[in-house]
């Protein structure tokens, strides 16, 4: 299972080290994340999240900053909002540079 016949876990920390400095070296153990194709799935989860976590990050800072200043609701519906719209922007860039990527691969594909 390894590069010997030890077992890792026998092996000293400094012996560990090493082999793992030098996987590093070779960039077999670690991948450009560019690397690897992304499932649409994945972007789904992505784009959820990234809409779901604006608006719960403005949300939570409208909700204190109304309770830091004593106002009504008034800060938790406007960075609710801009929670929101900072979510949709992210989500629209997003899918802007995933259908760039595509027709620059139809066109590589075309040529």
């Amino acid at each position: 299972m390894g590069d010997n016949a030890k077992d890792p876990e026998d092996l000293s920390f400094e012996e560990r080290l090493k082999r793992a400095q030098a996987k590093a070296d070779d960039g077999s153990s670690f991948e450009n994340a560019e690397d690897k194709p992304v499932s649409p799935m994945g972007i789904a989860f992505k784009m959820g999240i990234e809409l779901v976590v604006g608006s719960g990050v403005g949300a939570f800072i409208g909700y204190w900053f109304d309770k830091w200043f004593g106002t009504a609701p008034l800060f938790l519906i406007v960075l609710l909002v801009l929670g929101f719209a900072s979510g949709i922007r992210n989500v629209v860039r997003e899918a802007t540079r995933m259908q760039e990527a595509d027709e620059a691969a139809e066109k590589a594909k075309k040529d």
